[in-house]
């Protein structure tokens, strides 16, 4: 179990181990198989906002 990721369809953090499936990780909320990190997310919508403000920045002054 990974804390740095998370359920592609819920959002839950929460995986184990399905025994039928041949101790594949699924998510223990939802069942579903497909995962994501969790950092790489949050740093790409951290520069998101960054580029945001930015360009809000940009217009005022122009």
């Amino acid at each position: 179990m990974s804390v740095n990721r998370v359920c592609f369809n819920c959002g839950s953090s929460s995986f184990v181990s399905d025994r039928s499936l041949g101790g594949k990780i699924v998510c223990s909320k939802c069942g579903s198989s497909s995962f994501k990190n969790k950092s790489s997310s949050f740093f790409k919508s951290k520069k998101l906002v960054f580029l945001a403000i930015a360009i809000a920045i940009f217009i005022i002054i122009i």
